[in-house]
């Protein structure tokens, strides 16, 4: 019979399916059940099969034509297939039915053929009532349409009409309900092909291939029970998903999802509904997107937003910038001191006054254990460890003797105990950053207590003391170096990363101290990454939070307020430390400084002797008798109020910032014009507009603040001669002539700086350069002279040595001579900027210019003298200067400026200095 329908070829059975194997299955995901032909996408083979279904349909209408007239009035007797039905209840017919010889269970009566329905119609209808294992009996006897559609459909029907029947009423069971408007998966089920199949407004459907097509009988939607095991059981075999129903599987085969869309065609990148969609939630629509009850974010997969974050490059885990919420967070900070390490867990307990004066600061055996420890531990300990700090401790508190034989002991607890007071008492006024009655060794960071005691023995001086420096520093800069790394990695607390920070500061100090080249050439990387980090930070940026005030005020515990208040001043002093730390290593490696000193806003630190009160009832006195605790935010480029005098601390932190602002000027503007030019900076700087209000900010600050500069601080008075002695002369040009780069850019120096001696700039250098030695000279045995100061006082000696041996040896000083004394004390804000700029034909008061001697020696030059002797130009004369100075430079700070005073014996050709300039014994 399945000739005569026109379907010849071998039919399909799940049992020939199931013999393939399942490679075969997934090189050929898509199998025609009739004619074995296969194909790669689910809605080709959908329109092969409908084909099938077509030709079929011919067929039979052609046959039935015949058997009416040859058959007329004959009953037919259909035997069932021997393959009967294998689905169960819910399953839908087998594909074992098709016709066969044998007999029948039942004779039907044979009934007029109805030609509206067509024979899948007619063979499905006759199933739906056809009773079941002999059930419903009583009601076997059917109507007589419906007899000859059942006579009809079992006459005809072949197993290959049912797996077409299932495929199309899978298309059927899939699509969507009445209610809902149809949507598709996908963008690129665009209505061209599925809608001809899917839309149920028959008014926008084109033409069947045959119109017998459209009057298929279908089950109702959602009745899972009418697809075909065959098709359910094909598509598990290609989609192997959990949990998948015959109605998810077969819509995913005949309608893919992105995914197999993607698969097919990776050039598309398919877009994803929002809204429910009907196939993927079973039908079930009956949340509504509007409904609050549901999540708005539960409508999405979370693994599409996985897919969505790798899209994007992954973000660099940067720690948070630390300016922002410094302030706060140091203001509620749980620890005394921030210099001060305290373990979880345990309890902070200061150290009383009775304790500091019995126990040494705090440095007992128990502490030098822990220093000794923390260098061993060290990575690069292993190679020194032998000749070293391999040793321990005797029972009497020496240190034994290191295995190596020659090698240098661990200083005992008392060496460390006083090395510890000399960086107190005579280099912490310098660098004032630790906050001394709230200090304690035994709570302070093993690297930091290293660094203060490696200074303090640099300061003591002795042979061991040096020896022992110079074997443990490397180590320590290692260490350090490693920490200050740690910064830009690791999000730690504010008061730890201040610790680090406090802790490379240090470092960097004590590499300068000594002026030797091989610790500051060591020391380099620290000083890029600690300067980097300090940046990155927004440390010198105070103008990105909210003034400390703020954070105070609400702190009504004067203990608490208090030491709140320390806290936050240390973080503002270790701020101002690394400003000075650029510019001493922009200077000494004459460079320009890594601070972009337009971007500088920064908070002075408050005076010393508040920052010392040892308690919070002598702070609050300080405070009620007018001290102040707050200070203003400054900036490169403030102008203080002409008549206020400024505090030391605002002065000596807005020199600081201007001599920033000189150095890298220098540098920026180091290739423009000629050297005539820039001998004379100030002349470069009135063509630049960075640069060139750097002149009257210096000149203002002279006539505001004379009396300080007469009368405070020290180191401050001598960087305002400094900064004013550069601007007149670029002291790049005179480390050349000294023979920085060799002899042969020292002789093109030298020339250049013959032609400048003749100039007002090199005059009023010089008499700035003669002041700094007066004030170094003069200075009072309390006075605590910083490095800063001592590089000032190098760079003096090289602009009044070369000065003096390049002008004519013919100048003399008599006794009717009107003669200068280049220390005697000027009046500068007479001076105003004399020498800094041209001279005007018409000279005015508002100018500066007077007829008193000092201008007019810096105007037309003149005979001069040092400490009343007549100095002639010439070698001799510049000689005896810088011998005076290296004197002086060896003399200060309790520690040799090595390479500096160094440089200045090799100039003055005094062979008296025999170690050489790097040498590392003491």
């Amino acid at each position: 019979m399945s000739d005569r329908v026109g379907l010849t070829c071998r039919p399909f059975t799940p049992s020939s399916a199931s013999s393939n194997n399942e490679a075969d299955t997934r090189e050929r995901p898509y199998e025609c059940p009739t004619c074995k032909k296969h194909f790669s996408r689910s809605d080709v083979l959908f329109r092969h099969c409908k084909g099938h279904a077509q030709n079929a349909l011919n067929r039979l209408s052609n046959s039935q034509q015949n058997q009416q007239q040859a058959q007329h009035g004959v009953d037919d007797k259909q035997t069932p297939h021997p393959a009967t039905s294998q689905g169960e209840a819910g399953a839908g017919p087998g594909p074992g039915l098709g016709p066969g010889p044998g007999p029948g269970p039942e004779r039907t009566p044979q009934s007029q053929q109805d030609p509206s329905l067509s024979p899948l119609s007619r063979r499905r209808e006759s199933q739906q009532l056809q009773p079941a294992n002999g059930e419903g009996a009583q009601n076997s006897i059917p109507s007589p349409a419906s007899q000859a559609r059942h006579s009809s459909l079992n006459h005809h029907a072949s197993p290959n009409d049912s797996r077409i029947e299932a495929l199309i009423n899978a298309a059927q069971h899939l699509g969507t309900p009445s209610d809902v408007p149809w949507r598709s998966p996908s963008p690129i089920n665009i209505q061209a092909e599925n809608d001809r199949f899917m839309n149920r407004n028959h008014d926008n459907m084109p033409p069947p291939i045959d119109p017998a097509i459209d009057m298929l009988s279908f089950s109702p939607q959602g009745h899972v029970s009418s697809l075909d095991q065959w098709a359910f059981e094909l598509v598990q075999s290609n989609h192997p998903l959990p949990n998948r129903t015959p109605a998810d599987a077969l819509q995913t085969w005949l309608f893919p999802l992105d995914g197999d869309l993607l698969a097919s065609n990776p050039h598309h990148m398919a877009i994803d509904h929002f809204e429910n969609d009907p196939f993927r939630n079973g039908g079930d629509n009956q949340a509504s997107p509007s409904d609050s009850s549901v999540s708005i974010a539960s409508r999405i997969p979370r693994e599409r937003f996985a897919r969505v974050e790798s899209c994007w490059p992954s973000r660099s885990r940067k720690p948070s910038r630390l300016m922002p919420t410094l302030w706060q967070s140091l203001a509620q900070c749980d620890c005394s001191n921030i210099l001060s390490e305290i373990h979880p867990g345990a309890i902070e307990t200061p150290i009383s006054e009775r304790e500091r004066r019995n126990s040494r600061w705090g440095l007992d055996e128990e502490c030098r254990d822990m220093l000794q420890g923390a260098l061993n531990s060290a990575p690069q300990a292993a190679s020194l460890r032998s000749e070293s700090y391999g040793d321990t401790a005797s029972s009497s508190g020496d240190a034994g003797a290191s295995p190596g034989g020659e090698g240098v002991r661990f200083p005992p607890a008392e060496i460390l105990d006083i090395a510890l007071e000399m960086y107190l008492y005579y280099y912490h006024p310098t660098l004032p950053i630790i906050h001394i009655p709230t200090f304690s060794a035994k709570n302070a960071p093993r690297p930091l207590l290293l660094c203060m005691c490696l200074i303090g023995l640099s300061i003591l001086g002795t042979a061991g003391a040096s020896k022992f420096v110079s074997k443990t520093f490397p180590v320590v800069l290692q260490m350090v170096t490693a920490e200050v790394q740690s910064l830009s990695t690791r999000d730690l607390p504010p008061q730890k990363q201040m610790r680090i920070m406090a802790t490379g500061l240090l470092a960097l100090n004590l590499a300068s101290i000594t002026g030797r080249k091989s610790r500051i050439s060591q020391a380099e990387k620290l000083y890029n990454d600690l300067i980097a980090a300090a940046q990155n930070h927004g440390l010198f940026s105070a103008n990105e939070s909210a003034t400390p005030e703020s954070y105070l005020d609400e702190m009504l515990d004067i203990e608490a307020r208090w030491k709140a208040w320390c806290r936050i001043e240390c973080a503002k002093r270790i701020i101002f430390g690394l400003l000075e730390a650029d510019c001493w290593y922009a200077a000494y490696l004459s460079t320009s400084p890594m601070i972009r000193p337009e971007s500088v806003q920064i908070l002075p630190p408050s005076e010393y002797n508040l920052y010392h009160a040892n308690s919070a009832t002598k702070w609050f006195h300080l405070v009620q008798r007018g001290v102040r605790v707050t200070s203003n935010r400054i900036t490169p480029s403030y102008l203080p109020t002409p008549g206020l005098k400024l505090d030391s601390s605002t002065l000596r932190s807005l020199l600081t910032l201007f001599l920033l602002r000189v150095y890298e000027s220098n540098d920026r503007l180091a290739n423009i014009g000629g050297s005539h030019k820039h001998l004379e900076p100030w002349r470069v700087y009135a063509e630049d507009s960075r640069s060139r209000e750097l002149i009257p900010l210096l000149i203002n600050l002279s006539s505001s603040s004379i009396d300080a500069l007469r009368t405070a601080d020290l180191n401050s008075a001598v960087l305002w001669h400094a900064s004013c002695m550069m601007l007149g002369a670029n002291t790049r040009y005179f480390e050349l002539a000294a023979g920085r780069a060799g002899p042969g850019p020292a002789v093109a120096a030298l020339e250049d700086i013959s032609a400048w001696s003749h100039t007002p700039s090199a005059r009023r250098s010089v008499l700035h350069a003669a002041h700094i030695f007066k004030l170094l000279f003069d200075r009072k045995v309390s006075d605590i002279v910083n490095p800063h100061s001592v590089v000032a006082l190098f760079q003096a000696a090289l602009v009044l040595g070369l000065y003096i041996f390049t002008i004519p040896p013919s100048t003399s000083c008599g006794i009717n001579d009107n003669c200068i004394e280049l220390l005697d004390l000027v009046d500068w804000s007479g001076v105003g900027q004399v020498g800094l700029i041209d001279t005007p034909r018409s000279p005015g008061a508002p100018l500066g210019f007077g007829d008193n001697s000092v201008i007019n020696f810096i105007r037309n030059g003149g005979p001069f003298s040092i400490t009343g002797i007549a100095l002639e130009g010439g070698y001799l004369a510049a000689r005896r200067t810088l011998l005076h100075c290296a004197d002086l430079m060896d003399g200060m700070g309790r520690w040799k400026s090595r390479t500096f005073s160094q440089i200045l014996h090799i100039m003055s050709d005094d062979l008296t200095e025999t170690d050489g300039p790097d040498s590392d014994e003491a």
